[in-house]
């Protein structure tokens, strides 16, 4: 691949490496710093990128593997809340303290789920991508995305459920 091919694909892959740059890693910058380091990381194997399946998804693998080490190094997963967990705040200042507490509990149990679990979560959940999309993203299976997605709805709704019983209870 010469060099304006690759300019293009860099263009073209910009926004997608952008966005998931920003979703695992939270902060603007950081994000920025991330997508210059994935597209360096393309450009030191562009000789080879013609004979790659999926350059998209190889790069998504590149940006993901990157963000996982610089959350490695920092120990911490941001985690935001998506719009369906917000609070509204129509409600009375009783309703809207046990939704927060809600909301906080949920945002921490699902920060405790297996690293590859809350991605695809949060890939189906917050990003709205169908199965299809995220296991050619990941370089997964179908049957893999769905079982993660069992496994970690099954762990909330399990959790959740021990969660409101023993709050009932106090």
């Amino acid at each position: 691949m010469d060099k304006e091919e690759f300019c293009t694909l860099a263009r073209d892959l910009r926004a997608d490496i952008l966005l998931a740059s920003r979703r695992f890693l939270g902060g603007e910058a950081e994000a920025e710093d991330n997508v210059q380091d994935t597209l360096l990381r393309l450009w030191s194997i562009r000789d080879r990128l013609d004979a790659v399946h999926s350059v998209k998804a190889l790069t998504y693998a590149i940006c993901r593997n990157l963000c996982i080490s610089k959350l490695r190094g920092r120990k911490t997963f941001p985690i935001e809340l998506n719009d369906e967990i917000k609070l509204a705040s129509t409600h009375d200042s009783q309703w809207m303290l046990e939704e927060k507490e809600n909301a906080e509990w949920l945002e921490e149990r699902i920060g405790e789920l297996p690293f590859s679990q809350m991605q695809i979560l949060r890939m189906s959940q917050q990003d709205g991508l169908e199965n299809c999309e995220i296991a050619e993203l990941l370089g997964i299976s179908e049957t893999t995305v769905r079982t993660a997605l069992c496994k970690a709805r099954k762990t909330l709704l399990r959790q959740f459920t021990l969660y409101t019983s023993q709050s009932n209870h106090d």
